[in-house]
């Protein structure tokens, strides 16, 4: 055996080790991502076909892959090889095509959502469920109050005509603070910008992340199709000697 062929080996086994180190961490920020989105999961349609939602899973399957490719290499198995190629190839593929179609889809999603969500807020409920819980972790989160703005508020069917805004638009929280106010003053209280804006931008921001580390993922994986291509070619050619 050649001492560049074990050169190339143990280069191709450190280089798959580093992609599945790499791959873990992916999973686990993508899915801190994930975690973090939550709360706006009706800007963003299904709530588990997210750009997150698919970086994770073409982490995952990289690395299982990383692990095949170790074992290819280091025991010289070239259906491991083969079948590490071909994997990766269609990982590589469709970890393209599902982030930049989620990424296209966002503009009509939040098209779609907003409306359903100004219709959410009509229909506010004086019980807790889970619109509320979310609108008002939201509104205390981001420090915002309804969709486009606090007059939102005004058509909801619980305070049948009434310029009132639950207790969470108010910046010093209290009972009843929400109904301290008219139609054109705020009096201080409350926060007047709609939360509509600021959440799609954390969704941009999340999205801009995931597109980078999806072009690190691809990058990376690319590299990886392109050696064991070269590993897979030595071995057939060395065999054919014997």
């Amino acid at each position: 055996m050649s001492s560049n062929y074990m050169l190339f080996r143990y280069v191709f086994s450190i280089i798959n080790i580093c992609f599945f180190a790499l791959a873990v961490a992916i999973v686990i920020f993508s899915w801190l991502l994930h975690l973090k989105s939550s709360d706006y999961s009706p800007l963003m349609g299904n709530q588990w076909f997210t750009a997150p939602v698919v970086l994770i899973i073409s982490a995952k399957c990289s690395m299982l892959l990383g692990l095949i490719g170790c074992l290819g290499a280091w025991f010289e198995k070239k259906p491991l090889l083969f079948i590490y190629i071909i994997t990766m190839i269609i990982i590589f593929a469709g970890l393209l095509v599902g982030v930049v179609f989620v990424i296209a889809l966002n503009e009509r999603i939040a098209i779609s959502a907003r409306k359903e969500l100004l219709n959410n807020i009509h229909q506010y409920p004086n019980q807790e469920n889970t619109f509320r819980i979310k609108m008002d972790a939201i509104q205390r989160r981001l420090d915002c109050c309804g969709i486009d703005e606090y007059r939102d508020w005004f058509n909801a069917d619980i305070w049948s005509g009434q310029t009132y805004v639950p207790d969470t638009c108010c910046i010093e929280e209290k009972l009843d603070c929400g109904k301290q106010i008219n139609i054109n003053e705020t009096n201080g209280l409350i926060y007047t910008d709609g939360c509509f804006n600021m959440i799609q931008m954390e969704i941009n921001r999340n999205l801009m992340i995931v597109g980078i580390l999806s072009f690190v993922l691809v990058f990376v994986e690319g590299f990886c199709i392109v050696a064991a291509l070269g590993l897979l070619c030595y071995l057939r050619q060395r065999d054919s000697y014997i």
